[in-house]
């Protein structure tokens, strides 16, 4: 029985990866050719482009690993039963509901790989690809990979810990130098918002040098006169869904001490976790489909039957991740739903297959 398990796994595993393989290189391609867009903007050339995109394929696993393990497992176990080697196991005594927990048991393996990629490759991958692409297309804003990024407005240098958007910053430090390239002043401000009237700098300690000494004031807040507009910063503002856990539940813990909103925050965290929940819940949705219509189909017919089934989750699981924050659905909800929504159809699917 251990052998037939292994095999089991075995097989919905090198599927998965298979189809995760293909799913990938066609994103990559696509996003590639999306790129030639902004092929010639400051120094951003065609080997950029594709070592941008090529960084970027960790994230883009990272998202496609529910549909590819669909995708996988049912080329995989739909092999084994055009076999009808799933019937020779049954006949032997390897009943339905071992073949889902040997399912299943390839799901955790899968999605705890998927919580790996997502938490410890995508994040510095995306930053490295993000700081790449910022230094190749201005040479006004570049990245730091310890802390933030850095900015030149005229004789100004502006390093900055966080951008939430292009129009909110986080953690300001202002380099200010005269005609003789002496320090003049450094302006520290806890939060930037950009407005009507330009920049609005919150929590500001201004520290000014001159021959008397130094002088420092504390103000709660000052407008700040910058040429640095929000389009600048584009290339920079980090999407929460590309954070590690970690720095989602700093940034959440930021937001509420300052009285902003958190739920596109709160909503990308849940999605973490949701992501390794949908990879088992896909999974077991395949046992049976595998021991009922799909037996005899095709590979053609099993690959459509997957891309429906994971477009359709996709489409509800983003849309009901929408509606949640425009009608204020806990996040968790909005996050979870559409996997434990599926999965309870595997279930159920799975004890009226005789």
């Amino acid at each position: 029985m251990k052998r037939m398990t292994r095999y089991i796994v075995g097989s919905a595993i090198a599927g998965s990866l298979i189809a995760l393989l293909v799913i990938v290189a066609l994103e990559l391609v696509f996003a590639f050719v999306e790129e030639t867009g902004d092929l010639g903007r400051g120094d951003y050339n065609a080997l950029t482009a594709m070592l941008y995109v090529l960084l970027t394929a960790p994230y883009r696993a990272y998202e496609a690993f529910p549909m590819a393990t669909l995708i996988g497992s049912l080329m995989g176990l739909g092999t084994l039963a055009a076999r009808n080697e799933l019937t020779a196991m049954r006949a032997a005594g390897f009943s339905v509901l071992a073949v889902a927990r040997a399912v299943m048991l390839a799901g955790v393996v899968l999605g705890a790989t998927a919580f790996a990629i997502g938490e410890y490759l995508a994040p510095p991958a995306e930053h490295y690809a993000q700081n790449l692409r910022a230094m190749a297309m201005t040479q006004q804003v570049a990245l730091d990979r310890q802390r933030g990024f850095w900015a030149r407005d005229g004789s100004r240098f502006v390093q900055v810990d966080r951008a939430l958007s292009d129009r909110s910053l986080q953690g300001l430090r202002i380099y200010e130098f005269d005609s003789e390239r002496e320090l003049e002043q450094v302006l520290q401000a806890e939060s930037a918002r950009f407005g009507a009237g330009g920049w609005q700098l919150q929590g500001v300690r201004a520290t000014r040098f001159s021959g008397e000494g130094v002088e420092i004031e504390e103000l709660a807040d000052l407008v700040w006169d910058a040429d640095l507009e929000p389009q600048m910063l584009e290339v920079v503002v980090v999407d929460p869904e590309t954070l590690p856990i970690a720095a989602l539940t700093e940034y959440i813990a930021y937001l509420e001490r300052n009285g902003l909103e958190t739920s596109r925050y709160r909503l990308a965290f849940w999605v973490k976790i949701a992501t390794p929940v949908a990879t088992i819940a896909l999974l077991l949705l395949t046992v049976p489909l595998v021991f009922g219509s799909v037996r005899s189909a095709g590979a053609g017919q099993r690959i459509f039957l997957g891309v429906l089934i994971g477009i359709v989750f996709l489409l509800f699981n983003r849309l009901l991740n929408h509606a949640g924050l425009v009608y204020g659905l806990p996040p968790a909800l909005s996050a979870l739903l559409p996997s434990m929504l599926f999965g309870l159809i595997g279930l159920w699917g799975v004890a009226r297959v005789r």
